[in-house]
């Protein structure tokens, strides 16, 4: 395997590193299981000190990171496992070298928070991620990269264990963001967890579980998210979402859908705040 570590900021375009209106681009993973009662989700109350969505609950993810683009001297499969980034870019709507980000990103992030790490070794997927909480904590602070990570534990990322879902794109606080909503699931014999400073509560949950806390004032949504937990709570498992997945419309979703029948629930109800 090559190292493919280096000189990747200076091979990438400023057109390639920015979304919809010039906007960030971010990621964002729906990590999905099969429970007792049905379908779940990982969740997460974010820390009321965070700059975005303070003590809202949110799915793991985050900013593309500069570093989560492919470099200069690429071989898709240096890192890279299953389907082709040319396929997958044509999916989503955007260019091989901004969806290789972005799958990075989501990947990336859902370890950083979650713990859950969406790779494989030479003897399969990963299963026991726990092994790497101190190279996890470098990732969190960005003394590491992902692609480093991958490269010096002889690891790739699995592109088939990310599908993706949904595009939202939407201005916060004077800024734009555009974010990619990922399905991924469970990998067999790991479990996530909550260790992570952006959080201060994590767990699985039931989406429609989730939807009735919002309304009862328990919870906080933002809209993307509600949005994302309405679609999940009309499947029954994960293999329905898996099944579906493939059908979802990529298009980016603007600003505030008001006018939008699927979201006039969240638009017309004003939760009492039990917080």
């Amino acid at each position: 395997m090559s190292n493919p570590i280096h000189d990747s900021l200076d091979a990438i375009d400023p057109s390639e590193t920015t979304g919809f209106n010039g906007a960030r681009l971010a990621a964002t993973v729906l990590l999905l299981r099969d429970g007792d009662d049905g379908l779940e989700v990982w969740v997460q109350e974010r820390v009321s000190t965070m700059r975005n969505y303070p003590g809202h609950v949110v799915f793991p993810g985050g900013g593309v990171d500069p570093r989560d683009f492919p470099p200069r001297m690429w071989h898709s499969g240096d890192l890279w496992a299953g389907r082709s980034v040319i396929s997958l870019a044509r999916r989503m709507g955007v260019t091989k070298y901004k969806a290789h980000a972005l799958v990075f990103a989501a990947a990336r992030e859902l370890f950083e928070e979650a713990g859950t790490l969406l790779a494989i070794r030479e003897d399969g997927i990963v299963s026991d991620a726990s092994r790497y909480h101190r190279e996890r904590g470098l990732l969190e602070t960005h003394a590491i990269s992902f692609t480093e990570f991958l490269f010096h534990n002889g690891m790739r990322l699995d592109a088939d264990m990310l599908q993706p879902w949904s595009r939202w794109a939407g201005e916060f606080k004077g800024h734009w963001f555009d974010t990619f909503f990922f399905i991924g699931v469970l990998p067999d014999g790991q479990d996530p967890d909550g260790d992570t400073g952006e959080a201060d509560d994590a767990g699985w949950f039931r989406p429609q579980l989730v939807l009735d806390g919002w309304r009862a004032g328990l919870v906080r949504l933002a809209i993307p998210t509600w949005a994302q937990l309405k679609r999940l709570a009309s499947y029954a498992s994960v293999q329905d979402v898996v099944q579906d997945a493939s059908f979802s419309d990529l298009r980016p979703i603007i600003g505030d859908p008001m006018d939008d029948e699927r979201y006039r629930e969240y638009f017309t109800t004003s939760p009492v705040n039990r917080i």
